[in-house]
């Protein structure tokens, strides 16, 4: 059983500051807040690269939303992420990293339909790593609800695009 706790979130993916962490997250819904565990780097190409380039905090909760359930249709492009038709905010693909050092991989473009056990994660921050970058997840990579506690609200935009 996991305990409620407060993590200090310091990506750029939701606002900087303390979420609490408050268990069972299902049933799982449109736009829930949850705190996730990385994707497996072996299977998703772009998890090993931003492993290897340290381009997200590591051993840190990772909050994200979720954007998109089973059964859902999502679909992914350069301007950003349509869930059943509805355009989520700010999912815009970076091309580069900040300042436009290095290239950044991206789940491939296209429509794709979400099997059961399968959701989409989301984060509207700027140059937030979401399932843009590495596809659908199972369900077994969420770990808890979390909601925001004290937060710097926009803090998520501060890093500025430049792509």
């Amino acid at each position: 059983m996991q305990h409620e706790r407060l993590v200090l979130n310091l990506s750029t993916c939701e606002p900087l500051g303390l979420y609490q962490l408050t268990g069972n997250p299902y049933p799982l819904h449109d736009g829930e807040l949850v705190e996730v565990e990385l994707p497996d780097p072996i299977t998703h190409p772009a998890v090993a690269e931003g492993l290897r380039n340290h381009w997200f905090p590591q051993n840190q909760p990772w909050i994200k939303q979720i954007g998109a359930l089973p059964g859902q249709t999502v679909t992914l492009s350069r301007q950003g992420v349509w869930v059943n038709g509805r355009y989520l905010p700010n999912s815009h693909v970076d091309r580069r990293t900040p300042g436009g050092r290095n290239a950044i991989l991206h789940y491939p473009f296209g429509t794709y339909h979400l099997k059961t056990g399968q959701v989409w994660l989301y984060a509207p921050g700027n140059y937030a790593f979401d399932s843009s970058y590495y596809g659908p997840v199972s369900q077994g990579h969420i770990l808890q609800a979390a909601r925001p506690y004290w937060i710097i609200p926009g803090s998520q935009f501060w890093l500025q695009k430049g792509d």
